[in-house]
């Protein structure tokens, strides 16, 4: 369509924001900025500005599903943009702490408040939109919690996060061992863990805010960080070999970013990050699109590094957006999805009103907030000072033997934190691979009605999640079916009482969310099979009468969690029966195999029978006993 092409005056004014007024530079010569601050600053407001272009690009494209156009493929590039952020943030770093005398010293007090602060009230921004212009309720602990980023209401501040803690991470390393080498390495190590933590943390499950740590965002841009340092530090062999061979550099890096980034684009539609192992032909899907999205963010960030060997930006609307965009990067979604998100208006309309309002607002708030940390970072860096006595002398003398002491403790508890934060980690990824290893060998030996263990699950009311019984219903040559053998959660078939079939309903949905994913570790969700387009799913009526040999062993007992959640329950007529043991049984939904809709949905009765029009859909109560296919190696 006609608007679709138009919408790519977009991309095309950011390339002439970018590149107005720029220089280049006489004919084999290195250009006099290359690479310094003022220069990083402009990069990085332009890749500010692909960043709002991509968000509202994922927003009217439904992050890809709907074709908008040739601007459908600033859905897959936002990382090449992020990526120039981790750079230049690893390339600074290491600038001046290899270059500049005491720069630790003042450290954390000038760079924590230079994206904290900013952070901390745009946050409260976000609360009093939510609070007072959308009517959200919100008590204390929540408010505070979403203003210091404990949950993350603004999505975009994912990048504040994890740049802190690179920060907290890099300062450790760099006060702990004299050796900048040294301390270069054990940083890019860390940051190396950290990705793989990241990596495997899973997705946000369905809601308004984002978590810690899940999203692929949190890892796939992560890598030029650790190229930034790298770059710094040998800064000069690689910008001399580049400028003497400028040429064959810059024709190889195009053709190599051409290759990476379609090969990235690629690995996402093809296989992603929510499909390995259970769709697809390929079982590491995941790790293969991990790795061609770092390699395409390496390459696209040192195509960026060979162009300023030549070109010089400038110009005073691009100086302008590097001021302001941290701000800009966090304010920006606000527009895009509390404020306009279900405004209805055209795409080019959305794209301008979004962008001009983002910057409007931006430009109205950056001051104070520049202000604020202007004063903050005085306050922290404020130093005392000493009369030329020989109390003064002492004084300071022992003031400064004091602050050694305690950023060398405080240094050491960073480390500590981070080796345990790893540590558990690791731990963690390890005992599930030996609880994986354990359960496998007993289904494999295991015969149908046998109980089995796979996954975790919330089932009673302490904290934490238990192991989850399931029972074996079906063996198919390696396929083994699985049902769980208590009633683990309770709810609806389907929020709103009318004809509606498995497809459509939202049970289904439920099951197929990351609420029901996130109780398999990543081992067990390799070997998980889709069976008629689901994951997880429900008993058909034949299926609820094959797998039981009568109506008693239909009967369901619940966990204590679904009791508190609502799961209905029925004990008096149990009594006699059970022997007044306190077992809890429940009626539990099956579903109708195919499209065909009713206002009833088919269930298992508190007495084991089947029954296909007793519940209507929006039934309140009814115990959710989910069924799970999984594919174990020949």
């Amino acid at each position: 369509m006609a608007e679709h092409i138009l919408l790519m005056i977009y991309p095309i004014l950011l390339m002439v924001l970018t590149f107005f007024g720029a220089k280049r530079s006489k004919k084999g010569e290195l250009a006099s900025d290359f690479m310094k601050p003022a220069q990083t600053k402009l990069i990085q407001g332009a890749a500010c500005m692909a960043v709002v272009i991509h968000h509202l690009t994922q927003h009217i494209s439904k992050y890809g599903y709907a074709n908008k156009g040739p601007i459908g493929i600033f859905n897959y590039i936002g990382i090449l943009f992020t990526a120039i952020f981790f750079f230049v943030s690893g390339y600074g770093l290491i600038t001046s702490v290899y270059n500049k005398e005491g720069y630790l010293d003042t450290f954390l007090t000038k760079r924590l408040p230079t994206v904290l602060i900013p952070f901390c009230l745009i946050n409260v921004m976000g609360v009093l939109l939510l609070a007072v212009g959308l009517g959200v309720r919100y008590t204390v602990s929540e408010a505070l919690s979403d203003i210091f980023g404990f949950t993350l209401i603004n999505s975009n501040g994912w990048f504040i996060i994890e740049i802190v803690i690179i920060y907290i991470i890099f300062f450790a390393a760099f006060t702990l061992f004299k050796n900048k080498d040294v301390a270069l390495l054990v940083v890019s190590v860390a940051v190396l863990l950290l990705i793989i933590y990241s990596y495997n943390q899973g997705h946000d499950a369905n809601g308004v805010k984002a978590s810690w740590f899940k999203g692929e965002w949190w890892f796939n841009s992560t890598i030029t960080f650790i190229f930034g340092m790298v770059f710094a530090r040998f800064k000069d062999a690689i910008s001399g070999f580049c400028n003497r061979h400028y040429r064959i550099i810059l024709v190889i890096t195009a053709i190599l970013f051409v290759l990476t980034v379609a090969a990235s684009i690629y690995t996402v539609i093809r296989y992603g990050y929510y499909i390995e192992g259970y769709v697809g032909p390929v079982k590491y899907g995941k790790l293969l699109t991990l790795i061609s999205q770092m390699a395409a963010c390496i390459v696209s960030t040192m195509l960026v590094i060979i162009l300023n060997m030549r070109i010089t930006l400038g110009n005073k609307a691009l100086s302008f957006i590097s001021k302001i965009s941290v701000e800009l990067f966090l304010i920006h979604g606000y527009f895009l999805e509390k404020i306009f998100g279900s405004v209805r208006m055209g795409d080019m309309t959305r794209f301008a009103v979004v962008i001009i309002s983002s910057v409007a607002f931006t430009v109205a708030v950056s001051p104070v907030i520049r202000w604020i940390v202007n004063k903050v970072t005085a306050l922290l860096s404020r130093k005392k000072v000493y009369n030329d006595t020989l109390e003064g002398a002492i004084a300071k003398k022992n003031r400064e033997k004091m602050v050694k002491t305690w950023k060398m403790l405080g240094s050491v508890a960073a480390l500590l934190c981070c080796i345990v934060f790893f540590s558990l980690t690791i731990g963690k990824r390890l005992i599930y691979m030996i609880q994986f290893s354990t359960e496998t060998d007993a289904i494999a030996d295991a015969k149908v009605g046998d109980v089995v263990k796979w996954g975790h699950f919330d089932t009673d009311r302490r904290p934490g999640r238990e192991r989850l019984e399931w029972i074996v219903i079906k063996k198919d040559g390696n396929e083994i079916c699985l049902v769980t053998k208590q009633g683990i959660d309770g709810c609806w078939y389907n929020q709103k009482h009318e004809a509606v079939s498995w497809d459509n309903s939202d049970i289904r949905q439920l099951l197929n969310s990351d609420e029901y994913y996130d109780m398999f570790s990543n081992f067990e969700m390799d070997v998980i099979i889709e069976k008629n387009g689901d994951l997880v799913s429900l008993l058909t009526t034949d299926e609820a009468m094959e797998a039981f040999n009568d109506d008693a062993d239909r009967e369901l007992d619940i966990t204590d969690e679904a009791e508190l959640k609502g799961t209905n329950i029925n004990t008096l007529s149990k009594v006699d029966k059970w022997d007044m043991k306190g077992y809890r049984s429940s009626w539990w939904w099956l579903r109708r195999p195919g499209n065909e809709a009713d206002v009833y949905a088919p269930v298992v009765t508190v007495n084991g029978e089947v029954a296909e029009h007793e519940k209507e859909v929006n039934r309140t109560g009814g115990a959710i006993r989910p069924v799970i296919w999984i594919e174990l190696e020949k």
